[in-house]
């Protein structure tokens, strides 16, 4: 990297790093709001809630990076354009392309530490905030040793036991007392999830009920085994992607497949994490023509909403072809890369025009 590359990036750098501050802290507020209603409920306290927020914050920090290093792209270049430091820079003969390209190192960057903050971070700590408060509040044991979890519920037990190569869904085991020191019956599912109509369902559950004289074994395909149960406690056992390295989803989704079960929102979530972070440098690229071209003489403010609407845009369309895909049947791969692809015809097209 140049003298120049240096510049930009630490430019960059320090606008982008601003910007995720400010929208990190507003995700984290309002997280915390969503919390009030739990303040209270059992052992979970204010300083629980807090650190719920904070092991939740790189998650919301991957989600909106790409939005942060286009605000931080077009405020760095922005503020550099208003004191006619990129002027001098086309003058002493470097090109839009020129600067695109020391900008798009800027980016590769930003993609790089996003995709193990998203990897090796954020995951382990979203699954861990789950079961530390369901601890806290229901008073869980085993919740936090990421090994299984135990949960409680009057007269049934769970165990929830994590995915693994062998067993990608990982394992339930529901466990029901006749009396404080009896079995009534023993069961295990592969996957518990939750229906469209609300219901919980148990899939490939075989069940053991103990009877005086004998043990009567069950299995289903599909069970409604469980009810009763409190759903913030059923909710801490549900396959999350936001809970799942991108290796542990993608041996899921193999598992899904192998066993005939639906995989398309898993498949979307799991190519949108790689389109995610192609879209950073890409956002990072898009800033130069704006503040080169229709943006050169304007203020922080006009800016600041130039990002805003292009990055809500790109969420919009996202979310559109995420929620839609199903309903028009379209291929999870090409609902996960499309507005990144769009995004990215824009950036050069744009750039083509800069002058």
């Amino acid at each position: 990297m140049n003298i120049v590359g240096r510049y930009l990036f630490t430019t960059i750098l320090g606008t982008t790093a601003m910007v995720l501050a400010v929208l990190g802290g507003l995700g984290s507020f309002i997280e915390m709001v969503g919390q009030l209603d739990d303040i209270g409920v059992g052992g979970y306290g204010l300083m629980s809630a807090i650190a719920w927020v904070l092991m939740k914050l790189p998650t919301v920090l991957v989600e909106l990076l790409p939005i942060a290093v286009l605000l931080g792209a077009l405020l760095g270049l922005g503020m550099l354009a208003s004191r006619s430091e990129l002027i001098v820079l086309r003058a002493a003969g470097m090109s839009p392309g020129g600067i695109a390209r020391a900008v798009l190192v800027t980016g590769l960057v930003f993609a790089l530490i996003g995709g193990l903050l998203g990897e090796f971070v954020a995951p382990p700590l979203e699954r861990y905030a789950r079961q530390y408060r369901a601890m806290i509040k229901f008073g869980q044991t085993g919740a936090g040793t990421g090994e299984s979890t135990w949960i409680r519920d009057g007269n049934m037990l769970l165990n929830v036991q994590p995915p693994t190569d062998e067993q990608p869904a990982g394992g339930i085991y529901v466990f029901r007392l006749a009396s404080a020191s009896a079995l009534a019956a023993v069961g295990r599912a592969e996957v518990l999830r939750q229906a469209p109509g609300g219901q919980w369902l148990l899939d490939n559950y075989v069940e053991s009920v103990f009877t005086p004289t004998s043990i009567e074994t069950t299995s289903a395909g599909q069970s409604l085994a469980i009810s009763g149960l409190n759903p913030d406690l059923l909710g801490l056992t549900v396959v999350r992607t936001g809970s799942m390295t991108g290796k542990a989803l993608w041996r899921y989704i193999r598992y899904l497949k192998r066993n005939g079960l639906a995989t398309r929102d898993y498949e979307v979530a799991f190519w949108s994490r790689f389109a995610s972070m192609v879209a950073v440098p890409l956002m990072c690229v898009l800033a130069v023509p704006f503040v080169l071209g229709s943006l050169r003489g304007t203020g922080t403010g006009a800016r600041m909403v130039v990002g805003i609407g292009i990055g809500l845009a790109w969420f919009l369309v996202s979310r559109t072809l995420a929620d839609g895909g199903a309903v028009w049947g379209l291929n999870p791969v090409l609902i996960a890369w499309l507005p990144t692809v769009l995004l990215g015809v824009v950036t050069v097209w744009m750039l083509k025009r800069t002058r």
